[in-house]
Order: C-alpha cells, then structure tokens, then sequence
C-alpha cells in the first residue's frame, strides 16, 4: 500500500528519536549514504571520521599529539509494515581508523539494538542504547565538538550501573502532545571480569538491574523542559574493594535540565545529583551544567557557518567537600558543506581538587589544573 507524504513524515519523526538521527540546533548531523530503499525498506551507512591534536590531552599531563576523536560507522535498517508500525536495527562502532591508539583499531561497540515504533503507541527497543537519562536531560550540554559535559550523570556512570549506553536495556517511549515519556529497565548479566573502559573500577562486580524513568515537556518558544530518575542494584563478589563488607550495592540519581534554541541561540542547563554512580565508594554527588552557542550561517562564505560556544561544569562530593570537578570550556568552528566537515578549536580550564586522608598520602587536597588545547577536525559520511 502507497505511503502517504504525512505518514512517511510522521513515522520518520518518530524514528528519529529512537535511531538517534534528531538533533538540537548545535549538534549537527551530514545527509547519510542510503545503501538500499524501496516503498517497504531501507538501508542507511553514516557515520564519521574526527581526529584532534591535543595540548595536554583531555585536560591530562600526557604528551601532545594526534588522538582519534570519536571517530565511528552506523548501520540502520527500517522495514515499514502496512498497518503503521516500523521495525528497525541499529549497529554502530566505534573505531580508530589511523591506529593512533596502538597496533589495532581499537574498535568498540557503541550501538547495538533492534525495535519497531508507531507514532501513535511510541517507540520501543532492546540492546545497547542510549540511556533515558542521556536521552532527556544530558543531550542538552552534550554540544562542545571535542570535550564534554564532564559532570553529567550519563557519563559518569558505566555499563554496570547504566551510563550513557547501557546494554542488555530494554526501553520504551511515547509522544502525547507536548510530553515525551519513557521507561527504561536494565537486565543482569554475570560479574565483571574483563574488557570496557571501565572495567577496572567495576571487576568482580554484577548487575543485578536498573531502571530509568523520564520525560520531556515543550511548552513552546522554542524551550523543552528534561527530567530523569535513576536506579541501579548491583552485587559485589567476595573480597571486593570498597564495599566494607556490604555485597549488595546500589545507586540512585536524578537530574533536571532545560534546553532553549531562540534563533541561532542555543542555551541549555542542568542540575543534578547522584548516589554510588561514579564509583562504590557511598559518596554523593551534586551536578551541574550550562552550555552557550550562537551561530553565524553563512558568514564564512564557502567555508560555511562560524558557531562559537562554551560550557561551565561543576560537581561537589557532599561528603568531602573538598572533592570537586570543576571545568570550563570556550571554543569557536567551523562548519561547512552542510554539516559534513567541521573544523574546531577548543580549550578547556580544568581545576578538579580531590581531597585526602592522612592514610592516602599527599597534602590535604590535589588541584588537577592541566588546561588542555585542542584543535579538531571532523568530516560526515
């Protein structure tokens, strides 16, 4: 059965959220290879190439040089059935095409998760995705081209507790009216023992479930309104650090955020707090986040858009004071040939303290001050 204009804009909106394609005025996305399509399904290849050369490495004392900046290829597949709904695929890696990192690749998987949506019933997905928390409240200052809103609870999180991309997640969402709604529950899986970014911290350390829940509100004037509430249980293994001697943990987090795109403004914030989502240690972590842009079309000529823009991130333990993450952020691009080459150029104060007893060593608390300096270069396929 022929699809209507107003039905294929309609799903394809729907869609966006869930495949991950929807941007927010600053963030964005290149017209994407179409492999295959016919009236029933297609076939799509997108992703990116990015690479940065770095002053001080992510605000770290490690050498200067070229380092892989998020570089990526997707792969997304829709069937259109005749009675409204949608089934769909995404899988994405991540990858570092000029071995910058080492001998390999250093690939990773990033995306992996199936699902079928309607635009009247909403949108429902199984795998590795995007986390609700991510989804709602931490995409508003998730803008700078190569650093990052460092305090936000999605980053800061890992698989095991349900960060940004938590797999084996199950996750539904709807659109009524002005809302969007959703729920998002994460099944368990055995006990760390190797493999992830974050596998030292989480070794010897099982999921035993989490849940999200969330939405959003758009009242108009260009403002949409974020909110999320986080929950993890998870169990240690026997002679586990940090624990004292409690081997059935959990953690809880909730966040609020604001995004407004007057124009060619952007102005987004954020504010939160969280419970043993970092790490094990029982601390409390208050967060917050603001993010600025404003672009000029055009004004380049042939090279395209110029956007400036800057970010402030602060997080305090409510346990030691003492212990803050505190980084600011100002950079200016370029944007150009639709969105598909972006060159940036950022950089970043970092002044995080970290406090210590007399039994860790050192003074009573640490200033990490290593500003960093990066000049980005990413291109769109």
């Amino acid at each position: 059965m022929p699809r209507t204009a107003a039905y294929t804009s309609l799903t394809r909106s729907t869609l966006a959220v869930a495949i991950g394609f929807a941007s927010l005025g600053v963030a964005y996305q290149a017209s994407a290879f179409t492999a295959f399509e016919n009236e029933d399904n297609k076939f799509v290849i997108s992703g990116r190439i990015a690479y940065s050369y770095d002053w001080n490495y992510q605000g770290t004392s490690k050498d200067t040089g070229l380092n892989n900046g998020g570089s990526r290829i997707n792969l997304a597949y829709e069937h259109y059935f005749d009675n409204g709904w949608t089934g769909f695929a995404r899988w994405e890696e991540g990858l570092d095409p000029l071995f910058t990192t080492g001998e390999n690749d250093a690939h990773f998987n990033r995306y992996r998760y199936l699902g079928a949506s309607n635009p009247t019933y909403g949108t429902i997905t199984y795998g590795r995705q995007d986390s609700l928390m991510y989804d709602y409240v931490d995409v508003f200052t998730d803008q700078p081209w190569n650093f990052t809103d460092y305090t936000a609870q999605a980053w800061m999180g890992s698989d095991l507790k349900g960060g940004t991309r938590p797999s084996r997640s199950l996750k539904y969402s709807v659109n009524i009216d002005k809302f969007t709604v959703g729920a998002m529950y994460g099944f368990s899986y055995g006990h760390v023992r190797s493999g992830g970014p974050s596998s030292e911290q989480d070794y010897g350390y099982k999921r035993k479930y989490f849940y999200e829940i969330g939405g959003q509100y758009r009242p108009g004037y260009d403002v949409t309104l974020g909110a999320a509430f986080h929950h993890a249980k998870f169990k240690a293994g026997e002679g586990e650090p940090e624990t004292n001697g409690n081997t059935s943990l959990s953690s809880n987090g909730w966040e609020l955020g604001a995004n407004w795109t007057p124009g060619n403004w952007v102005f987004s914030a954020l504010g939160g707090e969280s419970r043993n989502h970092a790490d094990f240690s029982g601390h409390t972590w208050r967060n917050y986040d603001t993010f600025v842009a404003y672009t000029w079309p055009k004004l380049l000529g042939p090279a395209g858009d110029l956007q400036a823009y800057g970010e402030y991130s602060y997080a305090k333990d409510r346990k030691e004071k003492e212990n803050t993450i505190n980084r600011s952020i100002l950079g200016v691009a370029s944007i150009s040939f639709s969105g598909h080459f972006i060159v940036a150029l950022e950089h970043m104060w970092m002044d995080d303290t970290e406090h210590h007893t007399p039994a860790d060593g050192g003074g009573k608390y640490d200033l990490y001050d290593h500003d960093a300096t990066t000049l980005f270069v990413r291109y769109n396929y």
